[in-house]
Formats: structure tokens, C-alpha cells, sequence
């Protein structure tokens, strides 16, 4: 289960439409969230889209590794940037947050996950549209052992991540 399980409870009630993925030669390729209108680069070279029906936006596995990635968006109306960060940090999946930060309309959360899948780190943005009525999310989860691998992709995130169109 993806640590943005939570976020997907949000947005179970909301109607997804098929988001666009632009189609370039190899590396990183863009996508646009129809729905929400939100934008990220994907590494479409190492991971590949699986079939997540149940969970709303994208989610990638990477080809021959463990990691995982997810992006999706939901409506936020009345939920404020405590609350959706508190409804991570208590949601099913059992965690350590190591790092936090955040603002008026984003946050970040890492750590790692507890249990079974205790040496995965995690790391999860959410950033608001500027009229804070939805919302973009993006987790990236991946092997301890294989951080210096994903800080490059991870900061790649950090810079081509947008929020939702309001």
C-alpha cells in the first residue's frame, strides 16, 4: 500500500480523467494531470506505468528494482495543509518521518516505513493550488541501500513537480 493511501481516501469520490503523457524520446518525459492540471517529468526510461485502477493519477514501478512511484491530485475544499499533513503521518501505513517541511500552500514529509518494509524510504510532496481547492501529491519510495542512487531523482522531482491548476 502507498503511503499516500491517505490522500487517495480524498479523492476516491472524484471523477478521473485519463491524464496525458506526452510521448519524446527516452529519458525524462512529460505529464499533465487533466483532471487537476498539474505537471511532472517522468523516468519513463527506468520505471513503467502499472495498472493501478483503485488509485487515482499515475503510478510507476521501476523496471528491475523496488521503487515505486505515485502522482495523483484531489480536491482539498476545507482541508488545511495540517490537516492533510497530519492524516498522512496517522494514515494505515506505519512510518518514522526523519524530515518535514513546509509552507503556507506545500509540505514534505520522508522517513521511512515501519514493519515489513522498514528499510524503504519515503518521500512525499503535496502542493496546493493557490485558491487551496485541490491539491498534487507525488511519493517516490525506494531501498535504503539504494539513496545515492535516487537523490538526483528525487531533486529532478523536487524541480518539475507543479500544483493543480485552480
Amino acid at each position: 500500500m502507498f503511503r499516500l493511501a491517505a490522500l487517495v481516501f480524498l479523492a476516491s469520490s472524484m471523477s478521473v480523467t485519463p491524464a496525458a503523457l506526452a510521448q519524446t524520446s527516452g529519458g525524462w518525459q512529460p505529464y499533465l494531470d487533466r483532471a487537476y492540471g498539474f505537471s511532472a517529468a517522468l523516468p519513463l526510461g527506468a520505471f513503467e506505468i502499472v495498472d493501478a485502477e483503485e488509485t487515482p493519477g499515475i503510478a510507476l514501478s521501476e523496471i528491475g528494482g523496488e521503487a515505486t512511484i505515485n502522482l495523483y491530485g484531489g480536491p482539498a475544499q476545507g482541508m488545511t495543509r495540517e490537516a492533510l499533513e497530519e492524516r498522512l503521518e496517522t494514515g494505515a501505513q506505519l512510518s518514522t518521518t526523519t524530515y518535514r517541511a513546509g509552507g503556507d500552500s506545500w509540505f514534505v514529509l520522508s522517513g521511512f516505513y515501519g514493519g515489513e518494509r522498514k528499510d524503504t524510504i519515503f518521500y512525499t510532496k503535496v502542493l496546493f493550488s493557490p485558491d487551496h481547492q485541490t491539491f498534487s501529491a507525488f511519493e517516490i519510495t525506494f531501498p535504503a541501500r539504494d539513496k545515492p542512487r535516487f537523490e538526483a531523482m528525487v531533486e529532478h522531482f523536487e524541480d518539475n513537480f507543479t500544483r493543480p491548476r485552480p
